[in-house]
């Protein structure tokens, strides 16, 4: 009888990598669990995801060796912090370009924008690469207060005072 399942991503890990980098993923996956990023077990995606980064970035790819003193411990699992905050921003950058709202002033400027609760946005002008670059309130190109131009359009009054 064949075993149609498919293998769980943990076990493909730890059979496939090297120590160093089953332990490295391993605290990685630990620091999100405690920053409260990862709250089932990690997924195949996420664990191709984190092999992926530690292949790229050398800075991970540091023995993990741990003596049971808390500040060398603390310090020794570095490269797994690394590479979790690695993660992080693979996922911001990729939110970023892809999932986050873009927003048009009627002059032509293109904005990200970063929703609050309620009706309050954060407006961020758009590097060359599509990642927010830095916040603002006010268009660079004709100085109108975005929030403002924002709200109007969607009541459908564009009033023009600066």
């Amino acid at each position: 009888m064949e075993n149609d399942e498919e293998p769980d991503p943990w076990d493909t890990l730890v059979e496939s990598a090297d120590e160093k980098e089953r332990v490295v993923v391993e605290y990685a996956l630990g620091y999100m669990v405690a920053r409260g990023w990862l709250e089932d077990e990690p997924d195949r995606e996420l664990l191709e995801a984190l092999r992926r980064l530690y292949a790229e970035n050398p800075l991970c790819q540091v023995t993990i060796a741990l003596n049971g003193e808390v500040l060398h411990d603390l310090a020794a699992a570095r490269p797994g912090e690394h590479l979790a905050l690695l993660y992080e921003e693979e996922c911001r950058e990729r939110w970023e370009r892809e999932e986050a709202e873009h927003w048009s002033c009627p002059c032509g400027v293109t904005f990200g924008m970063y929703p609050w609760a309620g009706v309050q946005q954060s407006f961020y002008t758009l590097a060359q690469d599509g990642l927010f670059d830095r916040q603002v309130k006010r268009c660079p190109r004709c100085t109108r207060d975005l929030a403002k131009v924002r709200a109007d359009l969607a009541e459908g009054q564009l009033g023009f005072a600066f």
